[in-house]
């Protein structure tokens, strides 16, 4: 019996007292990827205190779902950097920047000469399923997909060539790869005006293959965080958490920078707190001390 965190209608009066930006995966979940019991309770609490809390996350819906569905209390969820921004646990669309089809072929040109390739996430709303070419992948990466395809809710699409309308759109396009020939793509992806990459390891292979996340302009987890701001239209003091290099833009809104021990050795800088990993619950300390410096 799976074990709801909270319930609320609404009819609770809560004083806000600022915004908690929260990656998921390795910042907030252990190691079978989901929201360990203490984490959970603690952030419901901070909810009841007058938190408002975002979850952004570079990942799909079916994977969010999986670690975050045990809150019951109302939040925000940014999908794909910030392709698509709902709140939960309605999932009403607050706000969505996909790609356009056009963008395809011009990263399909920049993969002539690198191994592997690259698929196309459909979103959501068409069940998270990607579409993928697997004759373009070695056995080992396609052995590597394998792992991922059980997170959407609908099985991937097999496809010898990438066919789109002109009007098709997708909130995400996800290069793999090892990572001297991801770290040469970016620097070409970072030419093409419109789209935002980031370059991160695999949370499901850190020490071989590395990802490039492409997505619109307006989709990174920095603008994700300012647009629920927006919409909420409560401002005040900012917490947020992240252990990869997508998660640069949503730190430097925060007035407080929790980066994860498990992050690239490069964030560690930005900290304010440098907390114990996500599989340590590393978190729930690092929140309370970031708390604890909040102005009153």
């Amino acid at each position: 019996m799976t074990l709801q965190i909270g319930s609320y209608m609404g009819c609770v009066m809560r004083v806000h007292k600022g915004w908690i930006a929260l990656d998921i995966d390795g910042t907030i979940t252990d190691a079978s990827h989901h929201v360990p019991g203490q984490v959970a309770h603690f952030l419901h609490t901070l909810y009841d205190k007058g938190w408002e809390l975002i979850f952004i996350t570079g990942r799909t819906f079916s994977f969010a779902h999986m670690a975050l569905h045990v809150f019951g209390f109302p939040f925000y969820l940014a999908l794909q950097n910030g392709a698509d921004i709902l709140h939960m646990p309605s999932k009403r669309l607050v706000a969505r920047n996909y790609l356009n089809s056009a963008i395809i072929q011009e990263i399909a040109q920049l993969y002539h000469a690198i191994p592997e390739d690259f698929i196309i996430y459909t979103g959501y709303e068409h069940g998270d399923f990607c579409y993928y070419r697997p004759k373009k992948f070695s056995q080992a990466m396609l052995a590597h997909l394998r792992k991922i395809m059980p997170l959407s809710s609908e099985p991937w699409k097999e496809v010898d060539h990438f066919d789109f309308e002109a009007s098709d759109q997708f909130p995400l396009i996800k290069c793999l790869g090892e990572r001297n020939e991801m770290e040469r793509l970016a620097l070409k992806l970072g030419a093409i005006p419109s789209i935002v990459t980031t370059l991160i390891r695999d949370p499901l292979d850190n020490d071989r293959i590395y990802l490039n996340l492409v997505t619109h302009e307006n989709a990174t987890k920095g603008k994700a965080l300012l647009r629920a701001i927006d919409e909420a239209k409560r401002k005040g003091y900012i917490i947020a958490a992240g252990d990869d290099l997508n998660d640069l833009s949503m730190l430097e809104m925060a007035d407080c920078k929790i980066v994860m021990e498990n992050a690239p050795l490069e964030m560690h800088h930005l900290a304010d707190i440098l907390a114990q990993s996500g599989q340590k619950q590393g978190i729930v300390a690092a929140l309370k001390e970031a708390i604890h410096k909040c102005p009153s």
